[in-house]
């Protein structure tokens, strides 16, 4: 098996077939332009480039946070007429996630590939999600296929076990486990997860939900912090299944890792100011439409904030509201159950009950600890809701 096969964990058939195009092409051997499709998260793009580097060609890509229009795509057909450049590397035309060619933005992009195609004289290789897709119908018949599946539990915990040796993170076995089960086999985003839990509370792996959805977190902020079109960031967050009100603390927590120019940093927070006022403006009027513009301003109007592209080896971050709950799950859980007692004997809602009653219960507490009278009180107050002694103590301590 050749190296490039060995050092990529899983779907060894799709990297031996990306391999064996790039060893025909150095062979001089005429070879169709290579689709290389799969679900996300399985190594498509990290193995064109591993075998790319093997073979020391030099690789001109664009990508979806790319202007992928006529123009651009024209501007790569003098490199393309040329096999080879200045030093004598092979070049290779890369377009990553072809399948994502936005018939808005990416105007006339397919007869421009199709042109590319015809006249390159170097080789061409595209990723897709989907080599189904109608976007890229005009690439059936006239490219060979590498197809990637889904990894397994087991190799997405290799690939886990790897990563955490590389970035000493420290992360127990049934950890990495339930982070690969809940991956659905993308490498990519139990990577993520891994780094982003990495010091977090055990229990905050229920803040992972299994991965059985279009675009998930990691791969939704991904669209969001590097496109610069309007589409592409808008239809990762409508394709995606995280809430709305959930993806709004993501962003607001990972805009400083992706944007340090403080202008940048700026307009971002206040497109996504705008875009907490819009939902407020629906909740309160019960007038939906004012959806669309939230939409619009968390995830085109954060993107288009930047002038630069971001950093890509800063991590994302899970929004803190979710690591201080899952902190504070057992206290939370002992305060609910406590106002459920008082609740039966204070006929106020379970609001006012925990944001009034039990504090002025606590602060009678603490006056009479130590006292004659801590006795008498705890005893009503056993007496009157049921509380024991511990929920009694905790009511001081905590309310």
């Amino acid at each position: 098996m050749d190296e490039a096969g060995k050092s990529i964990i899983g779907n060894k058939d799709a990297v031996v077939a990306i391999s064996k195009y790039a060893n025909d092409v150095d062979r001089g051997v005429k070879r169709k332009p290579l689709l290389v499709s799969g679900p996300s998260g399985t190594g498509k793009s990290m193995a064109v480039h591993v075998v790319a580097e093997e073979h020391g060609w030099n690789i001109n890509e664009l990508n979806a946070s790319d202007y992928r229009d006529k123009e651009s795509i024209e501007k790569l057909i003098s490199a393309a007429m040329q096999p080879k450049g200045l030093f004598g590397t092979r070049n290779l035309i890369l377009f990553d996630e072809v399948d994502e060619l936005s018939a808005r933005h990416d105007r006339e992009a397919g007869s421009a590939i199709k042109k590319l195609m015809q006249v390159a004289r170097c080789p061409i290789i595209m990723t897709a999600t989907n080599r189904w897709s109608l976007k890229i119908a005009f690439l059936r018949g006239a490219v060979d296929n590498s197809e990637f599946k889904k990894l397994s539990v087991q190799d997405i915990m290799e690939i886990l076990a790897f990563h955490a040796k590389e970035r000493n993170i420290k992360i127990d076995t049934d950890m990495m486990e339930a982070i690969a089960k809940r991956s659905n086999g993308d490498a990519r985003s139990a990577i993520n997860d891994m780094i982003a839990l990495d010091g977090a509370p055990h229990d905050a792996i229920e803040a992972i939900w299994p991965r059985d959805r279009k675009v998930e977190v990691f791969a939704t902020l991904d669209k969001i912090f590097t496109s610069n079109t309007l589409t592409s960031p808008l239809s990762a967050m409508i394709n995606s299944d995280v809430q709305a009100d959930m993806l709004v603390k993501w962003i607001d927590e990972n805009i400083p890792k992706r944007y340090k120019d403080m202008q940048n940093l700026s307009e971002a927070y206040e497109a996504l100011s705008d875009a907490t006022i819009y939902a407020a403006r629906a909740s309160r009027s019960q007038y939906y439409t004012y959806w669309r513009y939230r939409n619009v301003m968390m995830a085109s109007g954060v993107a288009l904030s930047k002038t630069s592209y971001p950093n890509q080896q800063e991590r994302y971050s899970f929004p803190g509201t979710i690591t201080k709950l899952s902190a504070t799950k057992e206290s939370r859980g002992k305060g609910q159950a406590i106002a459920k007692k008082l609740r039966k004997g204070i006929h106020f809602s379970m609001a006012r009950i925990r944001n009034w009653e039990m504090g002025m219960i606590a602060e009678h507490l603490k006056r009479v600890r130590g006292k004659d009278s801590e006795k008498e009180v705890h005893a009503a107050l056993q007496a009157g809701f049921g509380l024991d002694d511990k929920e009694l103590d905790w009511l001081a301590d905590n309310a």
